[in-house]
């Protein structure tokens, strides 16, 4: 599949520092190389801004906002998405630190924290679907943003984790609406658990005192009247809430694509186990 990077740069209103950080991703990207040659590029391109700039760490405000709008147009199966994510992975195993600009207390920062992308990331997470009349090229750049982010948790770089959940709380726990939202919100939500289902349990049962901000955070949606924020019950839950809107598939105008990856998802689930407790799918095993 090929990707259109002049519709990026149509649709996107660079800054005047932007702008060239955006020329130089998208001459590297198009680069007739291999794939390991672009990862190397863009991994010294993103240095070169770095200390080429006065401004240290501050750049970087620049380059993410500008890598986040050229993920928006790459969709999860295209080379240049694992090229970018394995980017970030050179970067967060260098051994030196870049300049820290907006927070004069420091001295440096290191690479292996990314200094800066969790807060443009979270910046740019805006959910198309809680829009009625969301529009089919918005719906593709959320599904596209929550797969690359995803795969990048994977990689053990989780600085979001309320991600997830907010997204699986959109999907599972609230009403179900139909049609082309009900179909991202749960395609979202199977991408998430597919790739992060371990990363999700763990954080589930190792959090052992919620503060009042991050409670906040991880509440439940309307549908979930359950106890816990954290473990068991509402993974539980999850499990539940797929396997009952798969069964509705066909009044809520779901895709057989999704629908697919819904049971990928669970799978991944019954793999998973929360608190020490067995899962009902090893449980069925061990009767069987």
């Amino acid at each position: 599949m090929e990707v259109n990077l002049d519709s990026v740069e149509h649709g996107t209103h660079f800054t005047a520092s932007e702008r060239p950080i955006f020329n130089v991703l998208k001459a590297t990207l198009q680069y007739p190389g291999n794939q390991q040659a672009k990862i190397e590029k863009l991994t010294n391109d993103i240095i070169f801004f770095c200390k080429s700039s006065s401004y240290g760490s501050g750049i970087l405000w620049n380059v993410w906002s500008v890598v986040i709008e050229i993920i928006l147009y790459i969709p999860p199966d295209h080379p240049w998405q694992e090229c970018f994510i394995q980017c970030l992975s050179s970067l967060r195993q260098r051994d030196d630190t870049i300049s820290s600009y907006d927070q004069p207390s420091q001295t440096d920062l290191p690479w292996a924290d990314l200094p800066n992308l969790s807060y443009c990331m979270r910046e740019k997470w805006l959910d198309p679907t809680d829009d009625d009349e969301a529009l089919d090229e918005e719906v593709a750049k959320w599904k596209n943003l929550n797969s690359f982010v995803a795969r990048v948790t994977a990689t053990g770089f989780a600085p979001w984790l309320t991600f997830p959940f907010w997204q699986l709380r959109t999907a599972l726990e609230e009403p179900p609406v139909k049609g082309l939202a009900m179909n991202c919100r749960l395609w979202v939500a199977c991408e998430w658990v597919i790739h992060c289902a371990g990363i999700i349990s763990e954080e589930m049962n190792s959090i052992k005192d919620l503060d009042e901000s991050l409670a906040r955070s991880l509440s439940g949606g309307s549908l979930y009247d359950g106890k816990e924020l954290l473990g068991t019950e509402r993974w539980e839950f999850w499990k539940r809430r797929f396997s009952e809107i798969n069964a509705d598939a066909g009044k809520l105008g779901l895709d057989t694509a999704v629908t697919k990856k819904v049971v990928d998802a669970l799978k991944k689930m019954d793999e998973i186990t929360i608190g020490g407790l067995e899962t009902s799918h090893e449980a069925e095993a061990k009767v069987g």
